[in-house]
């Protein structure tokens, strides 16, 4: 309906649209503690050692040949090679579960006597701390350098052939 000709309207009461709010100001997390780049994220100890997907480790341990004669074992295996993966930023893959394999003595070919009797004693005090852990393979972790997981397979094959000798 339109306006009546005899009613006229201060400039005051001329309805007007209002404003927008304007762009949100900008804002950078700094609170103590934020992770704000890879670089960031703490890894070891109470904070664990997170990579994308460790789940998959336990498919992978599962389709792995190995002795399973101890139940802790697998646990130890997924572990170690979880870990390993963590170092390279990245999910498990075969690779990482062999790697663990080595380390624990089950893929002894081509290694001298006193290297395999040396793992398997390893082996066996490891797995006697596991069911006293609240992580299912600390001690083996806490005894093995992230770097030297970090390398090849071969190289870590030859590591550990080389701290026997």
């Amino acid at each position: 309906m339109g306006q009546q000709p005899n009613i006229e309207f201060d400039a005051d009461r001329i309805p007007r649209s209002t404003p927008e709010p304007g762009a949100a100001r900008g804002w950078k997390p700094n609170r103590p503690g934020e992770i704000n780049s890879p670089n960031d994220m703490p890894t070891g100890g109470v904070f664990g050692n997170p990579s994308p997907d460790t789940g998959w480790v336990v498919k992978l341990v599962a389709q792995a040949e190995f002795d399973r004669s101890s139940t802790a074992l697998e646990s130890v295996v997924a572990t170690i090679a979880s870990v390993r993966a963590s170092v390279f930023g990245r999910g498990p893959v075969p690779d990482d579960v062999e790697a663990a394999l080595i380390v624990l003595g089950l893929r002894t070919d081509g290694m001298p006597a006193e290297t395999q009797e040396r793992l398997a004693q390893q082996r066996s005090i490891w797995l006697s701390k596991v069911p006293h852990e609240v992580v299912r393979g600390r001690s083996v972790l806490d005894d093995i350098d992230r770097k030297f997981l970090h390398r090849p397979l071969d190289e870590i094959r030859r590591g550990i052939v080389e701290q026997t000798a």
